[in-house]
């Protein structure tokens, strides 16, 4: 083990303390518990069989060593935290690029829909980057690149491509 506190361990040692904290201990007092009963001086010098049977007498569960792979498709269905909303600027971006590229309105909603797997609208920021990566790599291929590393080096500089879309 590289470490004391790395891994299994250091999980055990979190949770045994958020556990502790929820009905009210401090760390002197989970302290003092882990003393009176398995005679150690120290939290480091419990076992991570004794670290579980704490954990476990509080919550009943136990903790894995390594979790399960989630099933296909399972992992989609998890919330993946924020949500970030594509702001005005971004939309503004995008229809530059759609300008250069000459395409009128329904040439912009049936690319969107390309890109989006069947929406047509762009609402997230992960849409837009996906919109954006798609137009772009149209236009370089298309040889219209060059009017965008000009409008990138007017507003955002030499690394306006990348910058965008992190």
């Amino acid at each position: 083990m590289p470490g004391r506190m790395s891994g299994f361990r250091g999980r055990l040692f979190s949770a045994v303390h958020a556990e502790a904290q929820k009905r009210g201990m401090d760390h002197d007092a989970l302290r003092a518990m882990c003393h009176a009963q398995y005679g150690v001086h120290s939290m480091s010098e419990m076992t991570e069989a004794n670290l579980l049977k704490i954990y476990y007498g509080w919550t009943g569960k136990s903790l894995r060593r390594k979790a399960k792979l989630p099933r296909r498709g399972e992992a989609a269905k998890q919330p993946q935290g924020e949500i970030q909303i594509a702001s005005a600027e971004e939309l503004i971006t995008l229809d530059a690029e759609f300008a250069k590229r000459g395409l009128g309105q329904e040439g912009r909603e049936n690319f969107i829909r390309r890109q989006l797997g069947g929406r047509g609208v762009v609402r997230t920021r992960r849409d837009f980057c996906s919109v954006l990566g798609g137009l772009r790599a149209m236009n370089k291929r298309d040889g219209g690149m060059a009017l965008t590393e000009q409008a990138n080096n007017n507003t955002t500089g030499s690394e306006g491509d990348t910058e965008l879309c992190r």
